[in-house]
Order: structure tokens, then C-alpha cells, then sequence
């Protein structure tokens, strides 16, 4: 059973999602809020498995809350909520690390019963937004990515997938590795400090192979160790970002090195 908080400004909209949601899967309402600072204090009494939350409400809005709530808490499923279609919107809460941009008017019945299954499976967004991501000129390339923080993943799926981009996700560099079988792949973006195998160690293993040994490599890390930048420019990564890193420039440096 998923424990869940619904954060509406509107006590009618939070009645009719509770309904939705009883009748969508086995879920817990543990709490409600009106806004986002209700919702932190809320949140840290209550540990929710996922979070519903409305974009736009009064002293602080479900950005800002989501930002705060998943520095707290970094493997809570947050939802967003909002009567409008709205691409900045869109942009802001999943690059704050949301898991979904949900219309209100839509008809999400089957999205709810989705997201209380498998919250975690991917980024979900209702069938009515419009917003288109953009077509990248250069084409359909093929990203693969893996880090062991999954809001880390997602994000990075979101912005590469909106910038027109193939993905291949992981979260393991096991798993990452099993994508290496001589298939399309035009870049990698690997975290260095991961389980059983550091960053370098898994590009060298990558490089190793005659069909990838020329393949771009950029590195992530929130550490600022010039040994371990060091390791990971010998074993063939081409750069190295600092987490937390600016997500335009991020995508600029990828759009650059695969010209």
C-alpha cells in the first residue's frame, strides 16, 4: 500500500483526487495540505511514498516545495499537478527532480492506477499536454546514462529526451554494460562513485571494446577530487561536471561534443 499527501490549495480538488485515487489502486492518504509550507512540515512527520502536488498555491508553490522535499527526502515520487499546459512549468518541476506533470482537466484514472503500481518506472506526463519536445538537429543520437541515484536519472532522461535524444538508462554500471553489445551508442554520461565499480573503471572496461574505444565519455561527480578527474581523463572521459551542474550548459556541452 502506497502512502500518499495530496497538497492542494483547493479543499474540493483534493476531495475529488482522494476518490480518484481510492478507486485507482491500494493507497493510504496519510495527509493533506494547502500549500507548500504546510506540506514540508507535513512531509517530515509523515514520510509519504509519493507526493501530489499543486503548481501553483499561495506562500510557496509546488516547485519550491519539491525542491526542498527532495533534499530531505531524495526517493520520494513527487507528482505534479496544474490546470495549465504550460512548458516552463514542465521544464522547472522535473529538472527540480518531480517524476510527473499531471493536467488537471485530463482524464489520468489509468495514470493514478500506473503511477501507485510502479512509481518509479518512469516519468509520467497525462496524454492532454500539448508541449512537444523539440527536435534536435542533429538527429536521433543514442545516450546511454547510468547513475545509482535514480532522481539523477530521470532528470537527465528528461532533458535529453526533450532535446531530441535516444536514451538508454541505467542505474547500475552492470547494467549499463549490458547496453554495450555492439548496438548505436553515441555517448556516455556515467556517475563517478557507484556500487562494485567507480566511474573510470567503467570506462575503461567500455573503451576496451574495438566498437566503442572512440566513444565520448562525460563524467559526474558532486566530489571535487582532481585524482579521481585525473583517473577518469586517462581511462577516456572527455569532461567532468560538478554536481550540481546547470542543466543548459550541461545540454550544450553534449550538443557540442556530438557535432
Amino acid at each position: 500500500m502506497k502512502k500518499v499527501i495530496l497538497v492542494d490549495d483547493q479543499p474540493t480538488y483534493r476531495f475529488s483526487l482522494r476518490n480518484i485515487l481510492e478507486d485507482a489502486g491500494d493507497v493510504e492518504i496519510i495527509g493533506e495540505a494547502s500549500d507548500g509550507v504546510d506540506f514540508i512540515e507535513l512531509m517530515r512527520h509523515l514520510k509519504p511514498d509519493i507526493v501530489f502536488i499543486d503548481i501553483e498555491m499561495p506562500r510557496m508553490n509546488g516547485i519550491e516545495a519539491t525542491k526542498i522535499a527532495l533534499r530531505v527526502f531524495p526517493d520520494l515520487v513527487i507528482i505534479g499537478l496544474s490546470m495549465y499546459d504550460n512548458q516552463n512549468y514542465i521544464n522547472q518541476l522535473i529538472e527540480a527532480g518531480a517524476r510527473g506533470y499531471l493536467l488537471k482537466m485530463s482524464n489520468n484514472f489509468n495514470l493514478f492506477r500506473h503511477i501507485l503500481q510502479s512509481p518509479k518506472s518512469e516519468v509520467f506526463y497525462s496524454d492532454g499536454i500539448s508541449y512537444q519536445p523539440r527536435i534536435n538537429c542533429l538527429g536521433k543520437k543514442v545516450i546511454a546514462i547510468v547513475d545509482d541515484f535514480e532522481t539523477t536519472t530521470f532528470t537527465i532522461e528528461f532533458a535529453l529526451k526533450n532535446a531530441g535524444y535516444d536514451v538508454l538508462k541505467a542505474i547500475t554500471p552492470d547494467d549499463v554494460l549490458k547496453y554495450f553489445d555492439g548496438r548505436k551508442i553515441d555517448m556516455l554520461i556515467s556517475d563517478y562513485q557507484m556500487p562494485k565499480m567507480l566511474g573510470h573503471e567503467l570506462v575503461a572496461k567500455i573503451k576496451a571494446m574495438p566498437a566503442y574505444e572512440n566513444l565520448p565519455v562525460l563524467m559526474l561527480s558532486s566530489e571535487k577530487n582532481d585524482d579521481k578527474r585525473e583517473l577518469s581523463r586517462k581511462a577516456g572521459a572527455f569532461g567532468w561536471i560538478q554536481k550540481p551542474y546547470d542543466l543548459k550548459r550541461f545540454l550544450k556541452i553534449i550538443e557540442k561534443t556530438l557535432q
